[in-house]
């Protein structure tokens, strides 16, 4: 098959080179590896520029935020236009963008239109976007996914929704996690990985890995750290990721009087996290209660890394995490109890190492980009012959 691939991605406070597209650099690889031809048109980003094994056609962008995705919808698709000349594509596959544009170029080449929503389209959790712009989106979500051959939904959750809210057939969605590498995230010796990055080597170490958002709950985080301080003095956090909530952190951090226990690595190469998780001793996930439908990527790398994850209950991540998968589930919201779960698992290096071997093997069985990309492929290609475009006279 013949993909093109549209991938605009922005997080207003790292403009300039945005690590959202990950998943999708994973799967054009892996769609390569099956022989598939791939085409991308992701922004110019700077990392957009250093992928290799698929072709790749970045598009320039204006500056500005208001024309930032205009620029992307309207060259992305003149750029793509150009190449379905030279190879028409079989199937155009993006993640959901506020913009109807890849289904509509979709319908222009005569191409099945396939996209992913990997969070809630218009999420409720939002704190913008609240009256008009908002109710806009809703539509152009309904108008997109409702006419899409295919939609590819992360969680049952996201399925239930989109079926729901945006009037997708229920035929047309198919539940693909999120999964992780599991060449490049693997379990690593601790104190090998803490020499690299320049670690002490004794004492314990809490880590997170992932955007400073409200969402992710890391308030939580550090209430439980000053409780835990209190029992063990010499526990360390890693917090490695930055975003908008960083002041704010770093503000309670000194109101508790954490900074001297925290390490804040910033923003790092994708290909050094391994490393840092594999440094860690536990490895957390502390969404808050009204987090919504997500996809918990970052629990899956911590799994295949080979360590124990405690992770916040929340509908999506309960619904993919049995107790067998190496993940302690925690309410969210609720500091003493994560704090308490955390001090049982610093305790009992038993159970620490019963669970990282249990998610190592849970992400091995269902989980890697192998054998979701050949589950992909198997639904695109069943049925390919009669399916009929929804709402074909989009146009």
């Amino acid at each position: 098959m013949r993909w093109f691939l549209f991938c605009y991605w922005y997080e207003p406070d790292a403009p300039s080179d945005p690590v959202g597209l990950v998943r999708l650099w994973t799967l054009a690889r892996q769609l390569v590896e099956r022989g598939d031809s791939v085409t991308a048109l992701p922004p110019r980003y700077r990392s957009s520029l250093l992928q290799r094994g698929f072709s790749i056609a970045p598009i320039p962008l204006l500056p500005w935020p208001v024309l930032r995705p205009v620029s992307y919808a309207v060259l992305s698709c003149v750029v793509g236009l150009v190449r379905a000349c030279r190879s028409k594509p079989d199937v155009v596959y993006y993640r959901w963008m506020d913009s109807p544009h890849p289904l509509l170029f979709a319908r222009l080449v005569g191409a099945q239109c396939v996209c992913e929503v990997n969070g809630e389209p218009v999420p409720d959790w939002s704190e913008a976007d609240r009256t008009i712009k908002r109710r806009l989106k809703h539509r152009l979500a309904s108008f997109a996914l409702s006419r899409c051959d295919r939609v590819v939904v992360l969680t049952d959750g996201l399925r239930d929704l989109v079926v729901r809210r945006y009037r997708v057939a229920t035929e047309r969605v198919a539940v693909l996690p999120s999964g992780t590498d599991t060449g490049l995230f693997v379990p690593q010796d601790a104190h090998a990985c803490r020499r690299r990055i320049g670690l002490g080597l004794d004492r314990d170490y809490i880590g997170f890995v992932g955007s400073f958002y409200r969402y992710q709950g890391l308030e939580c985080l550090l209430d439980a750290m000053a409780i835990i301080r209190r029992t063990i003095p010499s526990v360390h956090l890693l917090l490695v990721g930055d975003g908008e909530s960083a002041p704010e952190l770093k503000q309670q951090a000194d109101r508790l009087a954490l900074n001297p226990c925290i390490t804040w690595a910033g923003r790092i190469p994708y290909q050094e996290v391994p490393t840092w998780i594999g440094a860690m001793t536990i490895c957390t996930a502390p969404f808050r209660g009204d987090r919504g439908e997500t996809s918990p990527v970052k629990i899956f790398d911590y799994l295949a890394c080979g360590k124990p994850v405690i992770a916040s209950a929340i509908p999506s991540v309960s619904a993919t995490f049995v107790q067998e998968a190496g993940v302690a589930l925690v309410p969210p919201d609720d500091p003493a109890a994560l704090a308490q779960t955390m001090l049982g698992l610093l305790n009992d290096p038993d159970r620490r190492a019963r669970m990282a071997v249990q998610g190592r093997c849970f992400v091995e069985r269902g989980f890697s980009w192998t054998h979701l990309t050949n589950r992909l492929r198997e639904w695109l290609a069943t049925g390919q012959a009669s399916i009929h475009h929804a709402h074909p006279r989009v146009l």
